[in-house]
């Protein structure tokens, strides 16, 4: 009998994984990515490795299907690095699913408006941990964009009842601070926690579509950080 076509595709994209998986600088990159986006030149300085190193690994990782460089909708000349999944050619690179006593931490989600994602996000992490979340903007809105809410709402989420509002509204000091803006990320603002950051494409304008797109990044991201937070903590 032949050999099967498929069956020998898969796995040599799964070899592919693994080997891209196999150098511990590379491994190391995609460690910590898996809580957060960051630039090329943020892991260097994270690992200390010189940028053209770097620059090798995700070359070899975004190969691999690993890893993606997505262009801020900030500052156009900056890319972030991104995990592409959770799993790739049946490879797991998140951590295994955290014990039911994990405890998960108190998230403030930050964006532009603080019309869409981030109260999403932050919706999204009350229903998946159960910890308390927080939304504001750096430069909010008048009003929710009326998709978040039909959104929110098809997959069962509950929005905060506030309008959006701005950073120096909020008096519950997080443990952790995650932007979930390019912009917002990039402009900076003044919280001394842990912070981290997503580049989720801003869905407004986009349509139910996008929209719905947006809140399945989220998703994912909410529920990668949730493991790898409780896996630490």
């Amino acid at each position: 009998m032949g050999r099967d076509t498929r069956r020998w595709d898969a796995l040599t994209d799964r070899a592919a994984v693994h080997h891209a998986l196999s150098d511990p600088g590379r491994l190391a990159l995609v460690d910590h990515l898996l809580a957060g986006d960051r630039t090329p030149g943020e892991l260097g300085a994270l690992l200390d490795m010189p940028s053209n190193l770097v620059a090798f690994h995700l070359d070899e990782l975004e190969r691999a299907g690993i890893v993606l460089r997505r262009r801020s909708e900030g500052d156009g000349r900056r890319r972030y690095v991104q995990l592409a999944a959770d799993e790739v050619a049946g490879v797991p690179l998140r951590p295994s699913p955290a014990a039911a006593d994990g405890t998960a931490p108190q998230v403030l989600f930050v964006c532009t408006a603080n019309q869409a994602r981030s109260p999403l996000a932050a919706s999204l992490w009350r229903a998946l941990t159960g910890s308390a979340a927080e939304s504001a903007g750096t430069h909010p809105a008048d009003r929710p964009h009326p998709l978040t809410r039909r959104v929110a709402d098809a997959h069962g989420l509950t929005l905060d009842d506030t309008d959006p509002r701005p950073l120096d509204d909020v008096t519950t000091v997080p443990d952790l601070v995650v932007s979930v803006c390019d912009r917002a990320h990039e402009e900076g603002f003044d919280l001394d926690v842990p912070a981290l950051h997503w580049s989720v494409p801003d869905p407004v304008g986009g349509g139910r579509r996008a929209f719905e797109t947006a809140l399945a990044d989220l998703e994912r991201r909410v529920d990668r950080l949730a493991a790898t937070t409780s896996a630490t903590t």
